[in-house]
């Protein structure tokens, strides 16, 4: 009792000194001359606090950033170092930060996500499998959007520092998931890290990380994960038998600035610190790896039993916990996610056993949907391939590259495909103008372009002989007259039409008017918007002044927002129906409060809510394992995905037929496949050296969103779409 009240005692003096001199200076005027020397300059003392102990990489790293500051700023800054938490817990020292109260502080990414969800993306179990790959990530794009996002929250991020990968400890021998089931484990308070232990089948139980020792010593946890340095540093391998080496999951630490204690310093200053917390990095990582092998040592010889777990063991795991990125995506985001992802394929090597089919689409932008909507459509049909033994002993891996609707970055995209090993073909996204723009390289490099969203006609109708292009999607000039079609089927003859000032627009605007021509008729007037305008008032106050009945809409998500959203302010309820774009975000949510005042439709070609096959029941069900859903109406952008799964089973189909990876042989099988039994269809065939279209008309039917935004045939019942 008496040395617990003596620590409280010294702790609170420690607080005390560091509120003190946090941040104080001296204003002294320069001298005569002019000159700044150093005794004469403002001086600036800083407190940094993190809760790693004194042998740890992140403390010598901190004591040499001390070091290196006050010689780049002549002793002008002094920066006082408390280490292994004698400020306080990690979230106790980040809202000190906050509040301006400490300046520098070392918080693990996890006790974070708080404030910036995101950054629990280091904590996905096996998403980043090597250094070089998370390194790449965090000192990228990505990294930097990440740090940028704590301003809002008063924290200035500057890098990441790290403990390293974590690894388990347990009280028995562990190499499957399995083995962990029923076990209290000892879990960082982070929803995330919880809940991957949930899918394992063990109770976590959230434990402040100098309290695991004795909750180990009196029986409360029977394992818990850490990296190496916490491992040793804490003696965990006193209390447990076994070190189990995963390498599951990273543990970096960002380092970062009270905000509005940072604004107050001179800018020569903020720099210092900034550039110094960078340019120590490298030094702060290669010690924290050269630590490990002592750490090591140390844990070997305490008798602990040290396993270390194969590849194919880690891959039990990786697959096991595969769902929590899902279950997290939400919180995440899905555009940090897919950068992650991405950064993980152009860091690992591609297989001699590998076919390989990217993937180019917006997985970061206004219509991520529609990206996330195929890829998930090309990772169901690749899983379901590869599990019945690949297509000539191989096995198919989708890598994905995110053009966020930006034609140049698509060209970019295909050129680095084209260099790619074993690619036998590229899916497009939903864009029209960015594939359009890549036509030209697509055939330069004879790469097979397989199209599942993207209607403009012009994309297959391209000129180009052979043409490399095969399509399983609408069709402009089929699009069109069914939109037509269904205005006047709802009695509606005064059409007006609104579109994008696009290839993808112009193609829907001379089938909708060849359409109407055939009709002898004619649009009362026809409207254009840009990509990315944020008030189409004007367009839609001349459409109701020429007392159009109905809209025909060609737009994506983010403009297709603006439309609705504009209608209801402005009192303009004509019913619309639109072309399939807006369904490639996040509209039908966004929207909702709009679309239950202004009658809607748009066009869709399949429904995993109406095929009663045991091809779509079985599909369901992959999606709702591998993506977390619990209901087939929950399937986004669902005709990204079926699509893009029918595209998958005909290029495997074409791939068997030519009997190797040529891509030009595979280009003319692809024209003489005869009968496919498809999702969307069975196709009879798919395609013709003259048509590389594979659906028509035929398979447009309309739908419209639901009370959550899901996507509903017109056709489903009231009584249907409760259950």
């Amino acid at each position: 009792m008496i040395l617990k009240n003596y620590q409280i005692q010294i702790k609170t003096i420690f607080l005390f000194l560091f509120i003190t001199i946090s941040c104080s200076s001296e204003n002294v005027p320069t001298s005569e001359t002019g000159e700044n020397h150093s005794e004469l300059s403002p001086k600036f003392n800083l407190t940094f606090g993190h809760d790693m102990p004194v042998q740890s990489a992140q403390h010598v790293a901190a004591l040499k950033y001390s070091e290196m500051v006050n010689t780049k700023t002549n002793g002008q800054v002094q920066v006082k170092v408390f280490p292994n938490q004698t400020l306080g817990t990690d979230q106790e020292m980040i809202e000190m930060a906050r509040a301006g109260k400490l300046d520098i502080i070392l918080p693990p990414t996890a006790k974070l996500s708080t404030l910036v969800p995101e950054s629990q993306i280091a904590d996905l179990p096996f998403f980043f499998e090597t250094r070089k790959s998370i390194y790449s990530f965090l000192d990228g794009k990505p990294g930097k959007q990440l740090l940028n996002l704590l301003k809002p929250h008063g924290l200035i991020g500057a890098t990441f520092w790290e403990s390293g990968f974590k690894q388990f400890t347990a009280n028995k021998e562990i190499r499957s998931p399995e083995e962990f089931t029923g076990l209290n484990i000892r879990a960082m308070k982070s929803k995330l890290i919880m809940d991957q232990f949930k899918i394992l089948g063990s109770n976590p139980i959230p434990i402040d990380f100098h309290k695991i020792n004795q909750a180990l010593k009196d029986g409360v946890v029977d394992a818990q994960e850490n990296p190496l340095v916490s491992i040793a540093s804490l003696k965990i391998y006193e209390h447990q038998s076994h070190l189990i080496l995963s390498d599951h999951a990273y543990l970096g630490q960002v380092l970062c600035f009270s905000k509005i204690n940072f604004e107050k310093l001179p800018e020569e200053i903020r720099e210092t610190l900034i550039e110094s917390a960078i340019e120590l990095t490298p030094f702060e990582r290669e010690k924290a790896r050269s630590n490990e092998n002592q750490h090591l040592k140390e844990i070997r010889e305490s008798g602990t039993q040290i396993i270390t777990l194969t590849s194919q063991e880690k891959n039990r795991f990786k697959v096991a916990l595969k769902p929590l990125i899902e279950m997290h995506r939400h919180d995440i985001g899905t555009n940090i996610i897919e950068m992650g992802l991405q950064f993980i394929e152009e860091n690992s090597e591609i297989a001699d056993h590998e076919i390989i089919i990217g993937l180019d689409a917006d997985l970061t932008g206004g219509s991520t949907r529609s990206g996330l909507s195929i890829k998930r459509g090309l990772e169901l049909a690749a899983n379901e391939i590869n599990q019945n033994g690949g297509v000539l002993g191989k096995k198919i891996r989708i890598l994905s590259r995110d053009h966020s609707g930006i034609s140049a970055r698509g060209i970019d995209n295909i050129r680095h495909f084209s260099k790619t090993k074993n690619l036998v073909a590229v899916v497009g996204g939903l864009h029209s103008p960015v594939a359009l723009s890549e036509l030209e390289i697509i055939h330069k490099e004879n790469i097979l372009f397989l199209v599942p969203w993207a209607a403009a006609t012009p994309i297959v109708d391209n000129g180009y002989k052979p043409n490399f292009v095969f399509r399983v999607s609408i069709r402009d000039e089929f699009a069109g007259p069914v939109l037509v079609k269904e205005a006047f089927k709802k009695g509606k003859t005064k059409i007006a039409l609104l579109l994008e000032n696009t290839g993808w627009g112009r193609s829907n605007q001379i089938a909708m008017k060849d359409a109407l021509k055939a009709e002898n008729s004619e649009p009362v007037i026809v409207e254009w918007f840009n990509w990315g305008e944020k008030d189409l008032t004007p367009q839609l106050k001349r459409i109701a002044a020429t007392k159009a009945e109905i809209i025909l809409l060609v737009a994506n998500a983010p403009e297709g927002k603006v439309i609705l959203k504009t209608m209801n302010k402005e009192s303009i309820y004509l019913p619309v129906i639109s072309h399939w774009g807006i369904t490639g975000g996040n509209f039908g949510k966004e929207v909702n409060n709009e679309l239950s005042k202004i009658p809607f439709e748009f066009l869709q070609t399949y429904s995993f809510l109406t095929s009663k096959s045991t091809k779509n029941t079985k599909i369901v069900k992959a999606y709702s394992d591998l993506f977390q859903i619990n209901h087939a109406r929950e399937i986004i952008a669902p005709v990204g995905t079926a699509h893009a799964y029918d595209l998958v089973f005909l290029l495997a189909a074409a791939i068997k037929k030519a009997g190797h990876l040529d891509r030009t042989s595979i280009r003319d099988a692809l024209e003489n496949i005869k009968y496919h039994e498809g999702l969307v269809k069975n196709y009879k065939p798919p395609f013709r050296p003259n048509m590389h279209d594979a659906l028509s008309s035929d398979d447009l039917f309309l739908a419209k969103y639901d009370r959550q935004g899901n996507v509903i045939p017109v056709s489903m019942k009231n009584s249907e779409l409760i259950n």
